[in-house]
């Protein structure tokens, strides 16, 4: 059979199936294949000084850079993700090396459930804490989990420290890190708490990383952190 009146059958395959046939005869090269939204353009150099104007913590440059990083991996920008967006330094003033993004999608205290998604720029880590109970508010300690969807994260929690880890933390929460049980996440893999109070951080990999969260109740109240000059 000529090439010609293969084509011609498999546009009338398509036809029947209600496709057009350009799709059956025009494949994707490898090349577009491997691209992701994340190459379409490369990450700016980030200065630390860019997030503080007059000494305070500037959230709008920190929200319009995790917008950027978002655009990049392709992840869909809402108006309510615009609106909701969360920023923190966690009041230390190195953004660059500890900070985060978040929205949180859903929180229900009565249902005993939240999802929100985490964003941490390149390197960015979130600091080492734990979540306690709050008797008062009926609130029980958090347990959590964490699915990867975009970059790499650096996961610690407790139990057996690892002995050689791939990340190294910045120096200057290195000295408050208790936990070095390590569990490498990239796009597809989970992590999570495994017991109430446990004690846990984690660090974004060169591309920065989003995380989805999906956990019991979340009230950033009941965070507690090692570092004593941490404020959330």
């Amino acid at each position: 059979m000529s090439e010609k009146r293969k084509i011609g059958r498999r546009a009338a395959c398509a036809a029947m199936l209600g496709v057009g046939g350009s799709l059956l005869v025009a494949r994707p090269s490898p090349a577009q294949k491997r691209r992701r939204p994340a190459d379409a353009a490369p990450a700016p150099v980030l200065r630390n000084a860019d997030f503080y104007k007059d000494g305070k913590f500037n959230e709008q440059a920190a929200k319009d850079t995790y917008l950027a990083m978002l655009r990049r991996f392709g992840y869909p920008i809402s108006d309510q993700l615009v609106k909701n967006l969360f920023v923190t330094d966690f009041a230390v003033g190195r953004f660059l090396e500890v900070g985060l993004g978040t929205i949180i999608w859903i929180s229900e205290k009565d249902a005993n459930y939240t999802t929100l998604d985490i964003f941490l720029l390149p390197g960015q880590m979130i600091p080492e804490h734990w979540h306690v109970a709050l008797e008062g508010e009926k609130v029980p300690a958090k347990l959590e989990s964490w699915l990867v969807r975009w970059g790499t994260s650096y996961i610690y929690g407790e139990g057996e420290p690892t002995a050689k880890p791939a990340n190294k933390p910045h120096a200057s929460e290195a000295k408050f890190i208790t936990v070095w049980h390590e569990k490498v996440c990239k796009p597809g893999d989970t992590a999570g708490i495994r017991k109430p109070l446990e004690k846990h951080w984690q660090q974004a990999g060169p591309e920065g990383v989003i995380v989805s969260e999906v956990s019991t109740y979340h009230t950033g109240t009941a965070v507690r952190f090692t570092n004593p000059s941490i404020k959330f």
